[in-house]
């Protein structure tokens, strides 16, 4: 068996064997047009990568995709030294190729060459909605993965905000956002998060329903990130930069307005260790253990410290 780079034409034959996982309620046409246009994305044309898993004779066994993300180790001076880390998507082995330990098989070379080819390498990142023991196969561990829920309300969301911030501001949003102070983490870069907001775009065309009004606010000096998630009538809270607790519950009640406005059905945060307890004193909101998307890590460079406090925004996802 060997890993090989995906050419053009085997990732359209890849999005066909992968439709039934995660295309609907998209036709198969659609999804390939979803597809295409994500991987047509600048953050996806400088960042994605998609692998096989093949036999000596060419035939594939298993797929995933990774993308690049900028990560920061925390020096004992303080200082930040940036790095790579890998966000691994989309793993997929045919049902009838099931059970032969082929992701395993995949996963483990995919990490020595993500070792191999970046001399400055931190982690492995992937979201399971499997569970944890088929990655724990591979070197991953799960980390506490909570969702902060909340019902959409009538009202103007301009009035509870000092701005609302059209998709054609979140550059600019992003760059006044704070880094954590946690020893390591990640920092999605302001074209990655317009990803996320490109699959608001495509979801509002092809399936088709409205677009938000809006993809963020700005309170103070606190900021939201939001986008459409038109596959569950969610607005899901991309990036939270939270200083106050009046600040917070401004921007998430101007959430839960758009949401009410789009049609929606919730707003969901991921929560962080560093704005936990400013979301907790929100009113409304549920705390609930997430079933899904469970960021599990593995480390792919000695010395890091401990990940299990590694903060995750919704962001990171992929």
């Amino acid at each position: 068996m060997r890993l090989v780079l995906a050419s053009d034409e085997q990732k359209v034959e890849r999005d066909v064997v992968n439709y039934p996982a995660w295309g609907p309620p998209l036709t198969v046409a659609g999804f390939i047009e979803r597809e295409k246009r994500l991987r047509g994305h600048p953050w996806s044309r400088a960042e994605l990568k998609t692998w096989l898993l093949c036999e000596e004779e060419g035939g594939v066994l298993a797929s995933c995709e990774t993308y690049r993300m900028d990560s920061f180790l925390r020096a004992p001076d303080g200082a930040l030294v940036q790095g790579d880390n890998f966000a691994i998507a989309s793993v997929f082995t045919e049902e009838r190729l099931r059970g032969r330990g082929y992701a395993t098989r995949l996963l483990g070379l995919l990490a020595a060459e993500l070792e191999r080819a970046s001399p400055r390498v931190h982690t492995a990142l992937l979201f399971s909605d499997v569970g944890a023991p088929l990655y724990r196969r591979s070197g991953y561990q799960e980390t506490p993965a909570w969702d902060w829920r909340f019902t959409p309300e009538p009202g103007e969301p301009a009035a509870l905000v000092d701005r609302l911030l059209p998709d054609t501001e979140v550059s600019a949003a992003h760059a006044r956002m704070r880094r954590p102070e946690a020893p390591f983490f990640y920092w999605p870069t302001a074209p990655q998060v317009d990803w996320h907001i490109e699959r608001e775009r495509i979801y509002a065309e092809l399936m088709p329903r409205p677009r938000p009004e809006t993809n963020g606010a700005m309170a103070g000096a606190s900021t939201a990130l939001w986008y459409m998630m038109g596959r569950t009538s969610t607005l899901m809270v991309l990036m939270l930069d939270a200083r106050t607790a009046e600040e917070t519950a401004a921007l998430l009640g101007a959430a839960r307005r758009v949401a009410h406005r789009a049609g929606l059905s919730q707003v969901v945060l991921w929560e962080e260790p560093s704005m936990a307890s400013l979301v907790a004193q929100v009113p409304g909101g549920t705390r609930e253990l997430r079933e899904g998307s469970l960021p599990m890590l593995r480390p792919l460079r000695p010395g890091l410290p401990s990940l299990e406090a590694t903060p995750i925004p919704r962001a990171l996802w992929v």
